[in-house]
C-alpha cells in the first residue's frame, strides 16, 4: 500500500504514452470497467508540471484527481501519453510518489505517430494550417539538433520536440530502471487496430481486472483526428471541449454523442492525406537507430514496424 495513502487516494496505474496511439480510446475503454476508476481528466500531467517534490503536498494535490473514486475499486487510472516523453525527470518524481504504480507504454510506429501527431494539432490549431509536413520535420531536426531555437523556428518548444519522442527506447529506459520490468507493460497500437478486444483482454490481465467486462464491449475509435468546415467554431468547440472535460470525461457515452453531432454538422474530414515517399524514407532513417535499441525492451525481440 502506498505510504502517502492517507492524503486520499493516488494512481496505481498510468498510461504513460505515447501520443497518437489510441490512449484515450483505452482510458476511455476502461474507465467503463465497473472495476477502474479514471481522474476527473484523462491527462492530468501532473508528474511534467505540478510534482514540486514534497511528497506530502504532491500527494494531496494528485489525490484530487481521484476523489470521485470509490474506495473499493481496483485500479485508479490516469493517462497523460506526454509522460513517456518527460523520461528521467517524469519517471523520478512518479516513482517518489507512486513507487508501487504499474505503467502502460503503448507504442506506435514512429514515423506514422509523428504524421498522425502533426495533423493533430494542425486539426486542433496547436500548428499553423499552412504548415507542411516536410517542412515541419525539418524544423524538428534542426531544433532537436541545435541549429535553431523554437522562437526562429516559429513552433512551440513542446510541437518540435514531438519527433524526438518517437525515440521510445531513450525515455522507456529510467521507467523500467525504477519500476522494474513487472510493473512496466509495452503494447503496441498496431495491435490494438488489428484486434482491440483481445488488445483489452491482454490488458485486462496486466491489471488483474475481469476481462469478461469486455465481451461484446462497443468498442469506438475515441480522439480521431479531424478539422472543422469554421476556423474560430472550431477554436470555439476545441476551448469548451477542455473545459468540460472534467464533466464529460466520467459520462463517456454523452461525450460521444455531442462529439458525433458536432461532427455530423461541421467536420470538414475525418483523417488526412498519406504522407510523401520522400518524407517517409526521412524519418525511417532518424528512427532506425532508435527501433533497433528498442527491442532490447521487448520480449519478443521484435517490432510491428519494417523501419
Amino acid at each position: 500500500m502506498n505510504t502517502l495513502a492517507s492524503a486520499g487516494q493516488l494512481a496505481n496505474f498510468v498510461i504513460g504514452g505515447t501520443e497518437k496511439a489510441g490512449t484515450t480510446s483505452i482510458f476511455t475503454y476502461l474507465s467503463e470497467h465497473p472495476q477502474v476508476c479514471g481522474s476527473k481528466v484523462k491527462e492530468t500531467d501532473f508528474f511534467r508540471n505540478h510534482a514540486t517534490g514534497d511528497l506530502a503536498a504532491d500527494a494531496r494535490r494528485y489525490a484530487e484527481y481521484f476523489d470521485r473514486c470509490a474506495s473499493d475499486s481496483r485500479i485508479y487510472m490516469e493517462a497523460s501519453p506526454g509522460y513517456l516523453g518527460g523520461g528521467e525527470a517524469v519517471a523520478t518524481r512518479m516513482h517518489a510518489l507512486i513507487p508501487e504504480a504499474r505503467l502502460l507504454f503503448v507504442l506506435r510506429d514512429p514515423v506514422d505517430r509523428l504524421y498522425s501527431s502533426f495533423n493533430f494539432h494542425v486539426g486542433k490549431l496547436n500548428l499553423p494550417a499552412d504548415l507542411d509536413f516536410e517542412t515541419y520535420i525539418d524544423k524538428c531536426i534542426a531544433y532537436d539538433g541545435g541549429q535553431a531555437d523554437a522562437p526562429s523556428l516559429g513552433i512551440g518548444d513542446w510541437y518540435l520536440k514531438a519527433i524526438t519522442h518517437g525515440r521510445y527506447a531513450d525515455y522507456l529506459e529510467p521507467f523500467f530502471r525504477l519500476y522494474g520490468p513487472a510493473r512496466v507493460k509495452i503494447m503496441f497500437f498496431e495491435d490494438l487496430n488489428r484486434d482491440v478486444a483481445a488488445f483489452m483482454a491482454e490488458l485486462s490481465e496486466f491489471l488483474e481486472i475481469s476481462p469478461e467486462f469486455f465481451a461484446g464491449y462497443d468498442f469506438r475509435k475515441i480522439n480521431a483526428t479531424f478539422s472543422g468546415k469554421v476556423k474560430w467554431l472550431h477554436q470555439l468547440a476545441v476551448y469548451v471541449n477542455g473545459k468540460t472535460e472534467p464533466f464529460l470525461r466520467q459520462r463517456p457515452k454523452l461525450k460521444r454523442t455531442i462529439v458525433d453531432t458536432y461532427k455530423k454538422f461541421f467536420q470538414a474530414r475525418e483523417g488526412y492525406d498519406p504522407m510523401s515517399d520522400a518524407a517517409r524514407a526521412k524519418l525511417k532513417a532518424y528512427y532506425r537507430p532508435s527501433v533497433d535499441a528498442l527491442k532490447g525492451y521487448l520480449a519478443s525481440g521484435s517490432t510491428p514496424w519494417s523501419i
